[in-house]
């Protein structure tokens, strides 16, 4: 049986008192050592044994007595722990289910308040909505009595003038400022009803009268005080009239008498610059645009320091602040601004298309900065703004919209649809036509004697003259004068240098229609004397072509201007491509096709054409492209434009090269042609004169130097080194054909290895591995010509000779004159194999079969035939 379960008996023996005191509730609290425990209900019993060590032995009754009632009080205390835990469990529940239902009625009552909220929040809704109908009944019928009220005063004031009685107005009007406010407010009163009764014509005049008076009185009153400089009185005066008819003849007066609009200097400075002269240097390309005019910029201070000034004072004296102004900046852009502007554009037009676009943007970005201080001063400063007019007299914009409105009035006439590109592409025609009209006028000299390509010439002259004036055409016929260098980095030459450019003056006939006398335009590119376009003058037209540009962003609107821009870029293609250099490759393919000799003249026209090219790239990226981009379908547009130009540019440019090519092919075919039967076979004088070579060799030896210093001049990269392979590739073909025809003596030989040598060293020149392997070959060649038969064999078994076929080298070897005679074919045991039936007529074609036998050298020459080194390239020149 249990501890726990055992039935509890009477005890024999008490526990200790500080034993009990240890079975409570609080010793247990917390954390609790069991050995803690035992040892403190265990003290006394161990120090009553110590106390009769005596005893014979350990006697543990008192132990378990003691652990025996320690249990049995624990079981007890356990039991009643139990049964408060009990008891609290309950409350607990008992407690939290009247906390439920504590919460559940307050919930209940919370609803019940909100829905009595809500009932009087309807309530007083209610309530609200019947005041505001009874307020706005009331403010009716207030108003109603007001009017009635005001309308029985005019009417008595009607009935007074039509006894011509206006004494109980005057006085009114003698009564202060209030009642002077009264009197204007009764007065515009009494004038509506005088015109709406026609039947009282005496009542009618007499307040017509009395309200004439009554505004000049107060008109007189506000110059007074205009003129005194009180502003309080003027502020007074124009809040009277502006109640009588809006005020408009306050500020008629007001701005009508301004000092700004009946200055005396004013005039005398217009009338100064009607009869002062333009700048020339606005009618000069290569000059950048001037400053603006000095009169405009002095015209702009004088209107900010004027606006910034009566913005103040507007502000402080009239109740409709913002109207005023705009009245003002209207009468300053309709009277001074708009006279200036047409006076200065008009005097520029005089001068030429340039001059005149280059005055309107000038003048519009100024005006621009002009109205955006305007706008400061009135918004920032000022603070410009009207009053809430209960009359609904007045209407008005800001001063910021009528700004902008008096902008677009000046500026609308010039660049409304079309009128400014108009005259942006007449000027680009112009300018452009002056340049390229040099070139064309000296090409259709060139071909004055020849009728090829003339009409083209022709066609496009006349296209240039008809847009600018004939004078142009024929520019050697003015005086020139120097100008300064230009500062504009469009004016640099393709290098980056600085040129020097020479401008001329104008004089009283040209200057009017804007024409520059420029020099220098062209300039002598070849031996032959052909002309091109300096590099300043292809630098002068994108300099022109980047200006209008800039005057285009400022003059075009935002949503108008990538349109506008791809305008202006295929004004410049069209002049670049089609007029220059269109024309310049076409006469130089002509002129290839026509002469026998090849000159260099088309090495610089390609030249130019891929620097132009380059150029013209390099400003469609910076100038052109940041402007499109923003539009696809016109980027789209433009870049279609660029690249198709540059793509018929290219490929004409290489339609150029191929042609000089076969130029240089056939004129190297005919200088080989003139090698004479017999310079192989030379006498011992002869070998003397040709100590440097055969007539031929010298003569293309030459020829070849010169087209390879004017191609380096002209290619760079891969183009220059295509260019001269296929020139050393084409000529080697050439040469192998051509030793093929001639008989060599042994002196002879050194006449062929001599021109193989120079051959050799001119194609050194040209710096390609693969033309020296190609002439290092055809110098062995040549020795095979030149060595004794019985040293034959071994120059056959060495180098590049020995990685070929022997039927190939067989046509070289009979043309020594010794081929019988050493009996080379036996030496080198090389036979014919149809000698036996071969006729005479035959033989010689029959030598072309051949076979090798059985010789220790040509087994080493076949065994080398397979080698992978040019063998394929020189066995391809051997065939052909």
């Amino acid at each position: 049986m249990s501890t726990s379960s055992r039935p509890r008996g009477p005890r024999l023996f008490d526990l200790p008192h500080d034993v009990k005191k240890l079975l409570t509730i609080d010793t247990f609290k917390g954390n609790v050592s069991t050995d803690d425990f035992m040892e403190q209900i265990s003290t006394n019993l161990v120090a009553q044994m110590k106390d009769h060590t005596g005893a014979a032995a350990f006697d543990p009754k008192p132990f378990i007595r003691t652990f025996e009632n320690v249990l049995d009080e624990l079981i007890q205390l356990r039991t009643r722990v139990q049964e408060q835990c009990d008891e609290l469990e309950n409350s607990a529940q008992i407690v939290e289910h009247q906390y439920k239902q504590d919460i559940a009625d307050m919930h209940n009552s919370f609803k019940d308040v909100y829905r009595s909220y809500d009932n009087l929040e309807s309530r007083i809704g209610d309530v609200g909505n019947t005041a505001i109908r009874i307020g706005e009944q009331l403010e009716t019928i207030d108003k109603q009595r007001s009017r009635a009220s005001e309308s029985r005063d005019i009417i008595e004031y009607f009935m007074e003038f039509q006894e011509g009685n206006s004494e109980r107005l005057s006085l009114l009007c003698e009564g202060g400022d209030e009642g002077q406010l009264k009197a204007a407010i009764i007065c515009r009163r009494l004038n509506a009803v005088a015109k709406e009764v026609d039947t009282d014509v005496k009542a009618r005049i007499g307040i017509e009268k009395f309200c004439e008076s009554f505004e000049k009185e107060m008109l007189e009153d506000f110059d007074r005080a205009y003129t005194e400089g009180d502003p309080r009185v003027m502020a007074h005066r124009a809040k009277v009239l502006f109640e009588f008819n809006g005020g408009a003849s306050c500020v008629q007066t007001y701005v009508n008498q301004h000092e700004f609009f009946i200055s005396n200097k004013k005039i005398e400075e217009m009338e100064e610059l009607r009869r002062s002269e333009d700048n020339l240097d606005l009618s000069n390309p290569n000059i950048p645009p001037p400053e603006v005019d000095t009169s405009l910029v002095k015209l702009y201070d004088d209107i900010r320091i004027t606006v910034r000034k009566e913005a103040n004072i507007i502000s402080a004296v009239f109740p409709q602040p913002a109207t005023v102004m705009q009245v003002f900046l209207q009468r300053v852009f309709a009277q001074s601004i708009q006279n200036h502007v047409e006076l200065l554009l008009s005097r520029a037009e005089r001068y030429s298309h340039l001059a005149y676009l280059r005055t309107l943007a000038s003048t519009h970005a100024e005006t621009k900065r002009l109205v955006d201080n305007l706008k400061f001063y009135c918004d920032k400063e000022a603070k410009l703004t009207d009053a809430a007019d209960a009359s609904g007299l007045l209407t008005s914009a800001s001063p910021e919209e009528a700004l902008d409105r008096c902008m677009n009035d000046l500026f609308v006439p010039y660049t409304e649809a079309d009128r400014y590109l108009s005259r942006e592409k007449l000027a680009l025609n112009e300018l452009f036509g002056r340049i390229i009209a040099e070139f064309l006028n000296y090409m259709q000299e060139r071909k004055k004697n020849s009728a090829r390509n003339q009409s083209v010439l022709t066609r496009t002259l006349n296209q240039i003259s008809a847009s600018t004036s004939g004078a142009m055409l024929y520019p050697g016929a003015e005086q020139h004068t120097s100008s300064p260098i230009s500062t504009n980095p469009f004016d640099r030459g393709f290098d980056g240098a600085s040129p020097t450019t020479e401008n001329a003056n104008l004089s009283n006939s040209n200057s009017r229609n804007g024409l520059m006398n420029d020099t220098g335009n062209l300039v002598t590119v070849d031996d032959d004397g052909f002309k091109l376009l300096s590099q300043n003058a292809i630098m002068r037209m994108l300099n022109i072509h980047a200006e209008s540009i800039v005057r285009c962003m400022e003059l075009s609107d935002t949503q108008d201007l990538p349109n506008s821009i791809l305008f202006l870029y295929s004004v410049l293609l069209d002049f670049i491509g089609i007029k220059y250099l269109d024309i310049a490759l076409d006469d130089v393919i002509e002129e290839l096709g026509s002469k026998a000799e090849p000159d260099t003249s088309c090495f610089p026209v390609v030249s130019t054409t891929t620097k132009v090219l380059q150029l013209m790239q390099k400003h469609f990226q910076t100038a052109v492209l940041p402007l499109v981009v923003g539009s696809p379908s016109v980027h789209r547009n433009v870049l279609g434009s660029k690249n198709s130009f540059m793509a018929a540019l290219e490929s004409k440019a290489n339609d150029v090269l191929r042609k000089e090519l076969e130029s240089i092919t056939s004129w190297l075919k005919e200088l080989l042609s003139l090698q004479k039967r017999n310079d192989f076979r030379p006498k011992d004088e002869d070998i003397i004169m040709m100590s440097m070579g055969t007539q031929p060799c010298v003569q293309i030896v030459d020829f070849i130097t010169r087209i390879y210093r004017a191609a380096c001049k002209s290619l760079q990269g891969k183009n220059l080194e295509t260019f001269l392979f296929n020139i050393g590739q084409k000529f080697h073909l050439m040469l192998l054909d051509h030793f093929k025809k001639f008989y060599v003596t042994p002196t002879g030989g050194l006449l062929v290895t001599k021109d193989i040598s120079k051959y050799e060293e001119v194609i050194q020149m040209f710096k390609i591995p693969a033309l020296n392997d190609l002439y290092e070959m055809l110098r062995q060649l040549g020795n095979i010509f030149l060595v004794k038969p019985e040293i034959l064999r071994s120059i056959l078994s060495e180098g590049y000779l020995a990685r070929l076929d022997p039927s190939m080298l067989y046509p070289y070897l009979e043309k020594r004159v010794d081929f019988k005679s050493a009996k080379l074919d036996r030496i080198l045991g090389v036979v014919d194999e149809n000698a036996a039936t071969a006729t005479p007529a035959d033989s010689k074609a029959q030598r072309r079969s051949l076979f090798v036998n059985e010789n220790t050298v040509l087994k080493e020459m076949r065994k080398n035939y397979n080698r992978d080194f040019l063998n394929q390239e020189f066995i391809a020149a051997f065939k052909n």
